[in-house]
């Protein structure tokens, strides 16, 4: 959609002209000088609209404070640059608002990013989201706590703390990669209880991944859904077959045939509960670590997030 096109709409990112809005940012990312020129990107395409956002800079443990701060704004539109944690950090603050999210791409993996098809290099996301429009999506959460995306628990979630203690730092993100990949050899299964519906059944699994609506059964090195708005949770419990049960998980699901492969139990459901014999598991929502009481307790929230979305014209697969 071209200047005069939006103009005749008096829409710009999916908000009529007379809005307020705020800019929300992660130092942590790593990408605090490419921020700069995102963000006078950003100031400059809302003050030809006569929008004037507040920008609030989340230092190193500091996004807490900036969430809250941001929140006491109660804008209209947000716009948030970072990764996929504080997105989901910004999301459980905002859900049940008027406040929809507007996400430019700063992190690692840019899950929902993707799978909004939002270009993941910052400029070409905030032309395309100029030009986009609002989108309700369904949002999943276990035991109160918010997930986007996906929700991993089981001995699989350990892993994650390899990432965390690497991040920023190569040598130690190459020396992750190669911790992680003997970790997933050698991390024990579990035996956990599971109720997806009207199903219950125990599974000794090295890991379960609860993603909001099915992932696409197509090939991809990053998984990604065929919609966000179906409503359902999909369950994927990786049946013990050997110390290389998680790679058998991980190439069905980027091979997209993860729903019928015999190594993978899969459901569909609204609500799903998981148990273990321990008083707390360690659950990875979005890739950020939680440890959570069992019994643990999934649900999907349909529509309970407001964000904007290239249309499809202008939405670029990443």
């Amino acid at each position: 959609m071209d200047q005069h096109a939006m103009d005749r709409v008096g829409h710009v990112f999916g908000v009529k002209r007379e809005c307020s809005a705020a800019i929300l940012v992660n130092a942590r990312s790593g990408l605090t000088r490419r921020s700069l020129p995102v963000i006078e990107l950003l100031t400059e395409a809302l003050s030809h609209r006569a929008i004037y956002p507040r920008v609030f800079m989340a230092a190193a443990g500091h996004m807490e404070e900036a969430i809250a701060a941001c929140r006491r704004e109660e804008p209209d539109l947000l716009f948030v640059i970072g990764g996929d944690g504080t997105i989901l950090a910004a999301a459980e603050a905002f859900l049940g608002t008027k406040t929809a999210l507007a996400i430019i791409p700063g992190g690692t993996v840019n899950q929902l990013a993707r799978d909004l098809g939002i270009p993941l290099d910052p400029a070409a996301a905030v032309s395309a989201l100029a030009a986009g429009a609002l989108r309700a999506i369904d949002v999943g959460v276990v035991n109160g706590r918010a997930f986007l995306c996906t929700a991993v628990t089981g001995p699989l979630a350990k892993l994650q703390r390899y990432r965390e203690e690497a991040r920023g730092r190569l040598w130690a993100t190459l020396g992750s990669f190669v911790m992680t990949g003997f970790k997933a050899t050698t991390l024990r299964p579990a035996k956990l209880s599971i109720r997806a519906g009207s199903a219950t059944w125990q599974e000794e699994t090295r890991g379960v991944i609860v993603s909001v609506n099915p992932l696409a059964e197509i090939v991809s090195r990053v998984p990604l859904r065929e919609r966000l708005d179906g409503g359902l949770l999909a369950v994927y419990a990786a049946r013990e077959s050997g110390y290389f049960t998680l790679f058998r998980m991980a190439a069905a699901i980027l091979a997209g045939r993860a729903r019928h492969h015999p190594d993978i139990a899969y459901h569909e459901c609204a609500e799903l509960t998981l148990d273990a014999k321990r008083r707390f598991i360690t659950v990875l929502n979005d890739g950020e670590i939680r440890r959570l009481a069992t019994p643990l307790r999934l649900e999907v929230k349909p529509g309970a997030l407001t964000v904007v979305a290239p249309l499809p014209a202008v939405a670029v697969a990443a």
